[in-house]
């Protein structure tokens, strides 16, 4: 009899850490498959507020009186399993960009770079007791989007991309234990060089190193998650015709917590509220906005 119930309690106790486990999957951005699905389709919809912008000696400005800046995005994704460790995602994001300022406004924007990436889990979650799982990432971007010097008169709203091709590796690593999970991110982006259409020079983006904490738990039911996350980013200086510009490196810190629920077996459904706004000294030469997206995912098994 008391082998009977130590026997149920530690097949509840890991049928809980899986459930936490395997929400996490859908906790932030596109996230990765669960284990039991052949693939995965969602859609994003979001609206930001930029509330200044970080110079290069790391001061925050405010946006002046009687300006006013919105960043609303809509992003179709899917990822389909290839193997039983390998899936592939693709993205496509549509953004539109709302200025404001006294008696002029303009709204604009189309769509914005897609891109797309390849994860193979080198350690699955789950396949060794009391350690973390590992899984590498390989993507790019393509500039489908518009940049800035292609916008309009008479704010110039309107930009949504880049205007270069970009590839990315990354690390991911997570662990999850009762219903907890932690997980921790890293990744690295290089840039292409293009040529702008205002001024005929060649401009490269600095490499740019990502780095996100996330930490969450069962919320009130076994459907329900809730995740926080710490993301930091820097990237190295702006080049023209190979020449660094001085002062342009960048940085920023955001925070974000997150609400997924399981609404059955296939579906579920998620909200993200996100902060990119600190005092002096933290951002440098990037915006400072908040922000709040809302998104439904379908898995197919």
């Amino acid at each position: 009899m008391a082998a009977a119930l130590l026997l149920a309690l530690l097949l509840l106790s890991r049928q809980a850490g899986a459930a936490a486990c395997c929400l996490s999957a859908t906790s932030f951005g596109v996230g990765r498959l669960l284990v039991w699905e052949d693939f995965a389709i969602g859609l994003s919809l979001g609206h930001a507020r930029v509330l200044g912008e970080w110079d290069a000696q790391g001061n925050l400005h405010f946006n002046p009186p009687g300006y006013s800046e919105g960043i609303t995005r809509a992003q179709l994704w899917m990822i389909l399993r290839l193997h039983e460790r390998v899936q592939a995602q693709a993205w496509a994001p549509v953004l539109v960009n709302d200025r404001w300022s006294d008696d002029q406004h303009q709204i604009a924007g189309g769509l914005g770079d897609v891109g797309g990436a390849v994860r193979v889990e080198l350690v699955p979650i789950g396949a060794f007791k009391n350690l973390p799982s590992l899984a590498m990432t390989l993507g790019g971007a393509f500039p489908t989007g518009e940049r800035v010097e292609q916008t309009s008169p008479p704010l110039f709203a309107g930009a949504t991309g880049l205007g270069a091709c970009a590839g990315s590796v990354g690390l991911e690593s997570e662990y999850a234990f009762l219903p907890w999970f932690v997980r921790l991110e890293f990744r690295l982006t290089g840039y292409l060089s293009f040529r702008r259409s205002d001024t005929g020079q060649r401009e490269q983006y600095g490499p740019l190193v990502q780095t996100t904490l996330s930490a969450g738990r069962e919320a009130f039911t076994e459907r329900m998650v809730i995740a926080f996350t710490l993301h930091g980013e820097w990237q190295d200086r702006i080049a023209f015709d190979g020449m660094s510009v001085p002062d342009s490196r960048a940085r920023a810190l955001s925070t974000g917590v997150s609400l997924s629920w399981r609404a059955n077996p296939h579906w579920t459904l998620l909200a993200t509220g996100s902060n990119a706004v600190w005092p002096s000294g933290v951002g440098m030469n990037r915006d400072a906005r908040v922000g709040l997206d809302l998104g439904v995912r379908y898995g197919h098994f």
